[in-house]
């Protein structure tokens, strides 16, 4: 064989393993991206899930049931995940079941006690609310509301714009101007 033979031969055998693969690829890419095909549901995929919660969620009107159902599915496969923890609080407060929405607010706490993807969610949902938030969750949001301040003042300021609870932003404003007073630590 020559050197020009081996050549075209190994070119072939590359561009029939990158056709494969480019093929395969795009099949799996296509039964994934559309949630509602029966390969994704044998797939145990979170992203799934929590896609089609998001998307149930962003609904006019939400479908409340559809997107509990999906959030209770991403919980089952990732239990820590604060964003879903989040989304069942939201749920029960929409539905008006205050102390299951105030449980999935504090699982969020204790998933991700300063997460820095729910934090601007969650000091507008728990400040949004503080009438009836308990102590402890009362303790947690401050607690969060001074590290947000410190870190990520940015997230804060567009946060406290979109609290309506007259006592909740009383509290927010009180805690923002406590610690801006605080010499730096």
């Amino acid at each position: 064989m020559s050197a020009r033979q081996i050549y075209r031969f190994r070119l072939a055998g590359a561009v029939v393993l990158a056709t494969a693969t480019l093929v395969v690829a795009g099949a799996f890419a296509v039964s994934l991206s559309s949630p509602n095909e029966s390969l994704a549901d044998r797939i145990p995929l979170v992203a799934v899930s929590e896609g089609r919660a998001e998307a149930a969620a962003e609904v006019q009107p939400p479908s409340l049931d559809k997107v509990r159902a999906e959030t209770l599915k991403t919980l089952r496969q990732k239990p820590g995940d604060a964003a879903a923890w989040g989304r069942l609080a939201w749920i029960a407060d929409r539905q008006g079941r205050v102390a299951d929405a105030l449980v999935a607010l504090d699982r969020t706490y204790v998933v991700a006690p300063y997460g820095p993807d729910i934090t601007a969610w969650r000091l507008r949902f728990a400040y949004g609310r503080w009438a009836a938030l308990t102590p402890d969750l009362r303790r947690q949001a401050t607690a969060e509301l001074r590290v947000a301040i410190r870190d990520r003042p940015g997230v804060v300021y567009a946060a406290e714009r979109e609290i309506t609870d007259p006592a909740g932003r009383l509290a927010f404003a009180l805690t923002r101007q406590a610690v801006i007073a605080e010499p730096d630590k």
